[in-house]
């Protein structure tokens, strides 16, 4: 019996049961979810973006060469980075498309949180348009994803080679010559010379000859130094003349040239004693002035005749702190023409002249006269005069222009000298090439 009934109530649990419905006699009912994992799907890999170019030639910053330092500023575009690698590995630089050398100077963070990063790099070889290549594997975000490689054009042309020129010379009206320098290139503007609209022809015109190095520089910086020749122009004429009292002869030579160059040559103790000076043409024959120092061993305050043309020079300058206009005082006649003498000849002969008779053995050492000397123009508006003196065992002295005193020591007086006159703009090419010993 107990067990039929067992039986029963088993089937009603397992069959009947479940087709009843309840309501739930809770006050509350609660929901549950559980997060198993958070899953970030990225299927964008780094970008790199480019910001700018800069070049440390900022009057023409479109071209550069191997002196100059270049700039690129970049953004990578990622917000999950694992690695990023800007080394030379993985930047190339390219000139034309090529691959060249360079030295990478730094690559610095400007914004951790931007990711913007400058690379900084100088010594660019080669000549052509500057562009740069990020490889792929430059970034690298935390999906392992890389970059894809990418070449950015700067826009600066390298440009390592020097200019190359040619000049000419063309003899114009009223006796001046049109120099005129064609260079292979564009190059920047020169002080003093016009240029053409192409910036590859220069010229200006000369009233005197001339010779010095004209410097030139491109776009890109590369210098060249063509030489500016002129020798037709004859509407400034100077000319002057050293007194070389071993061979008592006066080589006249005009504007640029050396006087006394066959004394530089020689191995004579005797130097300069007297120079004579004359201009003509459209030089205002009053606007050049000299004054010199003649050194005598006759004494402060002593003074002496010239024995060829008479005239009397002084102890110190000649006369004493005073200008002396060439053509007006002091004059002379030299090979027809007309001079202003500065200094005079048979100084320090031996036993002659001057209240203190000089011994021979001092006299074998100092037969010359000359030791300094300074010249000027009126009117310095348009041109300077330059000049330069030599002396033996020293060689040249800085050039000096515009009444600066040019002297070694008073008692070493100067072999050799000479003289210029040169448009303003110009001056300073000249004092540098005669200075560099040309």
């Amino acid at each position: 019996m107990k067990t039929k009934l067992f039986i029963i109530l088993i089937f009603f649990i397992v069959l009947i049961l479940p087709f009843f419905s309840f309501s739930s006699l809770a006050k509350y009912q609660f929901e549950n979810s559980f997060l198993v994992a958070r899953l970030e799907l990225d299927n964008t890999p780094p970008e790199i973006k480019l910001l700018s170019f800069s070049n440390t030639n900022t009057q023409y910053p479109k071209y550069a060469n191997k002196t100059h330092t270049i700039t690129t500023r970049i953004q990578i575009i990622e917000d999950y980075i694992s690695e990023i690698n800007l080394d030379t590995n993985h930047i190339k630089i390219k000139v034309n498309d090529k691959l060249v050398s360079a030295i990478f100077k730094k690559i610095t963070c400007i914004s951790e949180s931007e990711h913007i990063y400058d690379i900084v790099f100088t010594n660019v070889s080669s000549d052509g348009d500057l562009s740069i290549t990020f490889l792929e594997g430059t970034a690298i975000d935390t999906s392992m994803q890389n970059n894809s490689e990418k070449t950015f054009y700067s826009n600066i042309l390298i440009d390592n080679t020097a200019p190359v020129s040619i000049f000419s010379e063309e003899l114009i009206s009223d006796n001046y010559s049109k120099g005129t320098i064609k260079v292979n290139e564009s190059i920047q503007p020169v002080n003093g010379w016009d240029i053409s609209s192409d910036n590859r022809i220069l010229s200006r015109t000369f009233p005197n000859p001339i010779e010095y190095e004209l410097p030139i520089k491109d776009f890109a910086q590369n210098p060249a130094s063509p030489l500016v020749s002129i020798k037709k122009a004859s509407n400034i004429i100077l000319e002057y003349g050293a007194y070389d009292a071993g061979t008592n002869n006066t080589y006249l030579v005009t504007l640029g040239s050396i006087a006394g160059e066959q004394v530089i040559n020689s191995d004579s103790i005797c130097k300069t004693e007297a120079l004579f000076i004359r201009t003509s043409g459209s030089l205002n024959q009053s606007s050049l002035k000299g004054r010199a120092f003649l050194y005598t061993y006759y004494g402060e305050g002593s003074s002496g005749t010239c024995k060829f043309t008479e005239l009397r020079y002084n102890y110190g300058y000649n006369p004493l702190s005073s200008w002396r206009t060439v053509n007006k005082e002091n004059l002379a006649y030299l090979s027809g023409k007309i001079f202003t003498e500065f200094g005079g000849t048979g100084v320090n002969y031996a036993a002659k002249g001057g209240s203190n008779p000089i011994p021979e053995e001092i006299a074998k050492q100092y037969l010359y006269g000359l030791s300094g000397i300074s010249l000027s123009l009126d009117d310095y508006s348009e041109y300077s005069v330059v000049y330069q003196i030599y002396i033996k065992g020293v060689g040249w002295l800085p050039a000096k222009y515009n009444g600066q005193e040019t002297m070694y020591r008073f008692d070493k007086p100067f072999s050799a000298i000479r003289i210029n006159i040169v448009p303003n703009s110009q001056r300073q090419y000249l004092v540098d090439y005669w200075n560099a010993g040309n």
